[in-house]
C-alpha cells in the first residue's frame, strides 16, 4: 500500500507546477523613506520608524541603508535585510549583514536580535559521512517509520552513517528534526515520508542550504534549491496509467475514483496525461470510499439512473421484476480502458459490481463474440481492460474480486520476487529481519537510500561536501535496485518504468 496514504512512475510527461520551496518575502509592501541631511560625516538618514521598517522589502531595505551609512537606522535596517537573506536561503549575505550593522549608530537598540539571527547562522562543520533520515519512529505513523527504518538499514551504505530522527509524524517534528540534523553536521538529508512533513521539511532544508532527499509522495522538486523527490506519487501512478493505454492502444479511457485527495490526485494526473497523448477520456466518476454500499455511486457512473435514462426506464418497465431488470440491461459503455486508482479491498468490490450492471471486462485475451452478441441483444458491446496501482498489488485481490478481476492490469513500482534478482534479495532480505515481506513504499525507500549513499560517497572529498552531493544527487542514477532501473529527472524526481503484473487465476504474474 502506499505510504501515508503515502507511497510513484515514469519520466515522460508533464509533471504539476512546482511551487519555490525557499519562501520570498512579498515586495508588495514597499515604503517610500524621507530622506534628510544627518549630523555625522554628511552620511543621510532615513525618517522611518520600526514597524515601517520590518515591511521593507529587501530591494528598498537595501537602498535605504545604503544611503545612511553607518548612522541611525542602519542597524535595524541591516537586521531586517539579514532576515530577509537568511529567509530565502543566502546565509553568507546574511552574515555579511549582521557584521555590517556591528559599526552602526543604533547596533545597541538592537543587538540582541542580531546576537539571535548570528547564533541561528553559525552552522556547525559539516560531517560527510553523515546521513541524517527522517521518519514517524513514534506517534501514529510509526509503523511506517519503523518499516522504512529496516529498509534503508538494508540498503548498502558505502561508508554512510545513517542518523535516524523521529519526526512524530508531524509538519512541525520534521522542522525540529531538520534543525537537528544541522546541528549534528548532517551532509544531506533523506526523508521524511509524509506529505505535510516533506513540504515543512523542505522548507526547512532549503534555508540551511542542506540537500533533501524526500520519500514523500507529492509530486514537486527543485534541484536548484536542493530539494529532490524519490519516491512515486499518486500523479505517478495516473499518468503511467494513461500511458500504458496509449502503448496498448487503447483510444478511449475512463477513471472511476474514490473521494479522497490521492484518488482525486490519481484520476486528475490521469486524465490530463490522457488528453495529452490523444486518448479520448470518455468516463470520469467518484465514489465515497468511506461508505459501506458503492451501489449508488457505481450506478451514477455507468448512467444507470432511470429519470436520467429513458432506455433503461423503458427496460426496468418491460421487465417482469425489477432485478431481473438491472441484470439484463445493456448499458452504453465508451471506454475500452478503465483506471481504478483504490487499494485492493475496495476496488475489488468496485469491480465485481461492473459485471453485476452488464459491463463486459476483459478476463481472457479473446473474448467470444458470438456469445457477446446472444448477452446483449444482437449488439456487440464494448470489453473493458481495468487497470489498477499499487493499491491493488495484494495476493488476496483475486480471491477478494473474483472474476471481475481476472486479466486486470497493475502498475507497481514494487513487485517482490517476481521482479528482477536485485528485488528479490532485498524482499527476502526485508522478510528475513521484518517477519513481512516488504511493501512498495519500503522498497522505494531502500533504493532511495542506495542513491543518496552513492552520491554522498561521491562528493565525501569535495570542499563543498553538501553542494557537491547536491551536484552528484541531481544526476543520480540506478542500473538495478529493488524496484529496478531509475535515473534523476532534471526536475528533481526520481522517474522510473512501472513493472506490470496481470491477474490470473488466483495469483497475479508478469505481465506479458
Amino acid at each position: 500500500m502506499r505510504l501515508l496514504a503515502l507511497v510513484v512512475i515514469t519520466a515522460c510527461g508533464p509533471k504539476a507546477p512546482q511551487g519555490a520551496w525557499v519562501e520570498h518575502e512579498d515586495p508588495g509592501h514597499a515604503t517610500h523613506a524621507t530622506r534628510h541631511e544627518g549630523s555625522a560625516g554628511g552620511t543621510l538618514s532615513v525618517n522611518i520608524d520600526a514597524a515601517q521598517i520590518d515591511e521593507l522589502d529587501e530591494g528598498s531595505v537595501l537602498a535605504a541603508l545604503q544611503r545612511v551609512g553607518d548612522a541611525a537606522p542602519a542597524a535595524r535596517l541591516a537586521l531586517r535585510a539579514a532576515r530577509l537573506a537568511y529567509h530565502r536561503g543566502d546565509l553568507a549575505e546574511a552574515r555579511a549583514l549582521i557584521a555590517r550593522a556591528s559599526s552602526a549608530a543604533d547596533e545597541a537598540s538592537v543587538h540582541a536580535e542580531l546576537a539571535g539571527l548570528a547564533t541561528a547562522l553559525a552552522a556547525p562543520p559539516v560531517q560527510p559521512g553523515v546521513v541524517a533520515v527522517l521518519l514517524p519512529l513514534s506517534g501514529r505513523f510509526a509503523a511506517i517509520g519503523s518499516e522504512l527504518k529496516i529498509a534503508i538499514q538494508l540498503a548498502p551504505a558505502t561508508g554512510t552513517s545513517w542518523l535516524f530522527l523521529d519526526t512524530k509524524g508531524e509538519p512541525d517534528g520534521a522542522v525540529a528534526a531538520v534543525d537537528a540534523a544541522v546541528a549534528q553536521g548532517a551532509v544531506a538529508i533523506l526523508g521524511p515520508v509524509g506529505q505535510r512533513e516533506g513540504l515543512a521539511a523542505a522548507r526547512a532544508a532549503s534555508l540551511h542550504q542542506v540537500p533533501i532527499a524526500l520519500l514523500a509522495p507529492s509530486d514537486g522538486g527543485d534541484p536548484a534549491a536542493g530539494v529532490f523527490r524519490l519516491v512515486d506519487s499518486p500523479a505517478d501512478e495516473g499518468r503511467a496509467a494513461a500511458r500504458l493505454a496509449a502503448e496498448d492502444s487503447f483510444p478511449t479511457v475512463g477513471v472511476f475514483a474514490p473521494r479522497d485527495d490521492l484518488g482525486g490526485e490519481a484520476a486528475e494526473a490521469f486524465v490530463a496525461e490522457a488528453q495529452r497523448l490523444g486518448l479520448a477520456v470518455t468516463g470520469q466518476g467518484t465514489y465515497d470510499p468511506t461508505s459501506g454500499d458503492l451501489e449508488a455511486d457505481v450506478k451514477t457512473f455507468l448512467n444507470l439512473i432511470p429519470a436520467q435514462n429513458p432506455r433503461l426506464a423503458a427496460h426496468l418497465a418491460r421487465s417482469k421484476t425489477t432485478r431481473l431488470g438491472w441484470t439484463t440491461f445493456s448499458p452504453d459503455i465508451a471506454y475500452s480502458l478503465l483506471y481504478l486508482p483504490d487499494r485492493y479491498d475496495r476496488a475489488a468490490v468496485v469491480a465485481a459490481f461492473l459485471p453485476y450492471f452488464n459491463v463486459e471486462l476483459r478476463t481472457t485475451e479473446f473474448p467470444d463474440p458470438d456469445r457477446l452478441r446472444r448477452k446483449h441483444g444482437g449488439h456487440l458491446p464494448q470489453v473493458v481492460q481495468l487497470v489498477g496501482g499499487a493499491g491493488w498489488n495484494h495476493p488476496s485481490l483475486p480471491i477478494r474480486g473474483g472474476e471481475a478481476v481476472q486479466g486486470a492490469l497493475i502498475l507497481d513500482a514494487f513487485i517482490g520476487d517476481l521482479g528482477g534478482d536485485t528485488g528479490a534479495q532485498f524482499a527476502a532480505a526485508f522478510l528475513q529481519r521484518a517477519g513481512r515481506p516488504p511493501s512498495s513504499a519500503a522498497a522505494q525507500a531502500h533504493d532511495a537510500a542506495l542513491l543518496v549513499a552513492r552520491a554522498r560517497q561521491e562528493a565525501a572529498l569535495a570542499r563543498e561536501p553538501r553542494a557537491a552531493l547536491r551536484a552528484a544527487l541531481s544526476r543520480g542514477k540506478l542500473d538495478d535496485g529493488a524496484c529496478g532501473p531509475a535515473a534523476m529527472g532534471v526536475d528533481g524526481e526520481l522517474a522510473r518504468a512501472p513493472n506490470i503484473l496481470e491477474v490470473q487465476g488466483d495469483q497475479l504474474i508478469t505481465a506479458p
